[in-house]
């Protein structure tokens, strides 16, 4: 006779099938919040001041419809799409997001190898907690890599190199980080990396015996890429060595140098005013990444949603148009491409996918946001994700 106390539950719902553990990217944010320490999933979830910002970028999407057109042909959905030179399975991938291994152990990994899984590419921070040479290993060509404007010019000019080494292809310069900031969620929880070695720390750990266990077999994150150019005490607080040798503001000159120096494709991340487009068209960049950084540097910015359409006029064809924020479902990456945006980048959603279920959670979250995607398209009658403007619904 089977008792209630022979039946361990945790292990009959690991058992489950993905798709009914996890039927939504939403489902994966609310395990990803049982499963990380606070000081983890508050530096993932959170944004800067009251947080209006960044509860904006996914509101922002509620007002956008459809007009469904259901009596014409309809041939089948194909998500295939040609950017920067590269072409991919789909019109989304995983953004550059910093400091994922203190949320999960190993998460850009993760992150990566479910990208080129799915035939996508995949962001990679400067202060990512793995390096670009594994990042190179995984994508190749496929791996975009995201640099933080630094104080030294040597370092930079080395890691363009040590990326062009790799195959790299794409550079996605981020601008929307002028200074430091100062948000209130890490200020409280004393964020630091690694992690203060005090009892609040081990306590917050303590209540998430995964994140802990997996942290103890990994080791605590640092900052893989950039590390080698730290010339002072390597145990000293990460983000006290990222204030040496990060310069922060990039202005037009600075962009300059990077297109004198990477061969390839440079996208400038983080524009939002016309203004910035059009100067990062005239010193020749071959795209722009409408963002205000998840709502994380200035809480009163606008979002993607809003200054998309006129950007994307601005431009026409001769730039690519990237956008990101907000988007949890494969509807709202709909609607980033209807508004203009020729590609998405998704941060938030695949580190809640990794946080949630290790290495099985970013490829069934691509799979969602793919299978949305197409779902959408089918609902609505465009075959085609390039055709979407012409069914925003205008009352």
């Amino acid at each position: 006779m089977i008792t209630l106390s022979d039946i361990r539950f945790s292990e009959i719902f690991a058992q489950r099938p993905m798709d009914m553990r996890f039927p939504s990217i939403a489902a994966m944010e609310r395990a990803a919040q049982r499963r990380t320490p606070k000081f983890a999933w508050d530096y993932t979830s959170g944004g800067i001041g009251d947080e209006q910002g960044r509860a904006r970028n996914i509101s922002a999407f509620h007002d956008i419809r459809f007009m469904p057109q259901y009596l014409r042909e309809i041939p089948p959905v194909d998500l295939t799409t040609e950017i920067l030179g590269q072409t991919h399975a789909a019109p989304f991938a995983p953004g550059p997001v910093g400091l994922t291994g203190l949320m999960w152990p190993n998460a850009p990994l993760h992150i990566m190898r479910a990208a080129a899984s799915h035939g996508l590419p995949s962001g990679l921070s400067s202060v990512a907690t793995s390096s670009l040479e594994e990042g190179g290993e995984i994508l190749g060509r496929n791996l975009w890599f995201q640099l933080y404007p630094m104080k030294d010019e040597a370092a930079e000019q080395d890691i363009l190199k040590r990326f062009e080494a790799v195959g790299g292809e794409v550079l996605l310069v981020t601008v929307d980080v002028p200074g430091q900031t100062r948000r209130a969620r890490d200020v409280g929880n004393g964020l630091a990396v690694p992690p203060r070695q005090d009892w609040r720390t081990w306590a917050r750990g303590a209540m998430r015996p995964r994140w802990a266990v997996e942290t103890f077999f990994n080791g605590m994150p640092s900052f893989k890429t950039v590390e080698r150019y730290n010339a002072g005490d390597t145990a000293q607080n990460a983000f006290d060595f990222l204030k040496e040798i990060f310069y922060g503001h990039c202005d037009i000159e600075k962009l300059k140098k990077y297109r004198e120096w990477w061969p390839g494709k440079i996208v400038v991340k983080g524009l939002l005013s016309l203004e910035d487009v059009r100067t990062a068209m005239d010193v020749g960049i071959d795209g722009v990444i409408v963002s205000n950084h998840g709502g994380r540097q200035l809480d009163a910015a606008p979002t993607a949603v809003e200054v998309l359409p006129q950007i994307r006029q601005l431009v026409g064809g001769k730039m690519a148009v990237l956008a990101d924020g907000g988007v949890r479902t494969g509807l709202d990456i709909a609607k980033y491409l209807a508004l203009g945006a020729d590609f998405v980048l998704l941060g938030r959603p695949m580190v809640f996918a990794v946080c949630a279920a290790g290495p099985e959670g970013p490829p069934h979250a691509i799979e969602i946001l793919k299978q949305e995607l197409s779902t959408t398209l089918n609902q609505i009658g465009c075959p085609d994700y390039r055709d979407l403007a012409k069914f925003v619904f205008h009352p």
